[in-house]
């Protein structure tokens, strides 16, 4: 039986290896599956963030087309640093939804507005129009973020 779990052990170790990029925790790619049609089998979606205390340095939301995906940018504001900020992307047929979620993680932080910027990626998208929509979630409320058609090439 030790042999049986030691081994499961392993498989969950190397399957957890092979997801992590080895970037820091602020900059991360994930792969992952969709039940939709219009992603493709060797899709996937990048996600990097950089907190900033400048108003005026937010990211504007954004979203564009490309060549087999969408790139997109933003800003998340939390009431302070001491926010986890992760992604994911669901598609279904044409429509693509990143989540972006800013969890707070406990620790003791100077109280100062802090705006999460973003950039990332959604690739691997067959041609053509998609309903893009990027969703915010802080401390479990959710608000859309940006929402519009985006064209793949």
């Amino acid at each position: 039986m030790k042999a049986v779990t030691t081994g499961l052990m392993t498989i969950a170790l190397l399957a957890a290896t092979a997801a992590c990029d080895g970037s820091p925790t602020t900059a991360s790619a994930f792969v992952s599956e969709s039940d939709g049609i219009a992603m493709a089998a060797s899709s996937n979606f990048t996600f990097n963030r950089t907190p900033t205390y400048d108003y005026a340095a937010r990211t504007p939301q954004s979203a564009s087309g490309g060549a087999g995906g969408i790139d997109f940018g933003g800003s998340l504001t939390t009431p302070n640093p001491c926010y986890d900020v992760s992604a994911t992307r669901s598609a279904r047929q044409t429509d693509v939804t990143v989540t972006v979620t800013a969890d707070y993680n406990g620790n003791t932080c100077t109280q100062v507005i802090t705006h999460q910027n973003y950039t990332g990626r959604v690739s691997g998208l067959a041609a053509g129009s998609y309903n893009f929509t990027v969703v915010h979630v802080t401390d479990g409320v959710a608000q859309t973020a940006w929402s519009g058609a985006v064209t793949v090439e």
